[in-house]
């Protein structure tokens, strides 16, 4: 079943993104909000009738909220928006995107309440410097972690980006096994790499520069692991990501 640019296998219980060829075995609370979802697609799901779906020790409204943002997570852009909130009720799946509305920057749309509207204000406020950052090559990120791996196609700039010091003594093995993963780099199509982890520690995000160019090429990279276990994140996986060529 095609899911914008997603591939949901319902015998597999499998979601696999097709745009960053990336695979992900779905925990049960997930693979049954989005399998009752695929059912009655086009159809407004009352958070009541969503929440029958899950196991009864889970079955709660932060439960249901979770397992959405993580299925919107790892769609990605712009697949997400194919999955809606309505109104804080329920959730609706549409089978195609909507037609982008006019909609005033000066205050909320007809379709977005006053708190929705706040809530997406800040959030663009927050996100201004990295925008920025991706539109302007001559500014650049100074996080407080910086290595330099050299490869047989030369010099990669790598920057770990940690939370806390708490997660860098989590992280710091699965960090350094990625930077020796980079160091055997046959080919790199990025010469500059920032590598972050979630709170919960089952997202990976790898955001890749170029600034070889004239002109500012990025790429963003998300894994996601359930059980917070990355090994699969090896020589095939980095080719396959794009991340570089190991072969």
């Amino acid at each position: 079943m095609q899911i914008g640019c997603c591939w949901f296998d319902i015998k597999q219980t499998r979601l696999s993104n097709q745009a960053n060829d990336t695979s992900w075995k779905m925990p049960l609370v997930e693979f049954s909000v989005l399998e009752l979802l695929v059912r009655f697609r086009d159809q407004v799901l009352s958070n009541e009738q969503l929440l029958q779906q899950l196991p009864e020790e889970q079955r709660t409204q932060v439960k249901l909220q979770q397992a959405v943002e993580r299925v919107r997570f790892f769609m990605g852009e712009p697949s997400d928006r194919l999955l809606e909130a309505i109104d804080g009720e329920g959730f609706i799946l549409h089978t195609r995107m909507k037609a982008s509305l006019k909609k005033s920057l000066t205050g909320p749309s007809l379709s977005m309440s006053a708190k929705h509207y706040g809530i997406l204000m800040a959030q663009l406020l927050l996100l201004l410097p990295l925008i920025y950052w991706m539109i302007d090559p001559s500014v650049t990120i100074k996080p407080s972690h910086k290595l330099e791996i050299m490869t047989t196609d030369g010099l990669i700039i790598y920057h770990p980006i940690y939370g806390s010091p708490e997660q860098k003594q989590e992280i710091e093995g699965q960090v350094q096994s990625f930077s020796e993963l980079l160091s055997q780099c046959k080919k790199r199509p990025w010469d500059e790499m920032f590598y972050s982890v979630s709170k919960d520690k089952k997202i990976v995000n790898i955001i890749l520069k170029n600034n070889k160019s004239s002109e500012l090429e990025s790429k963003n990279v998300k894994a996601f692991s359930e059980d917070s276990n990355f090994s699969f994140m090896d020589k095939a996986w980095l080719n396959r990501a794009g991340i570089c060529e190991l072969f």
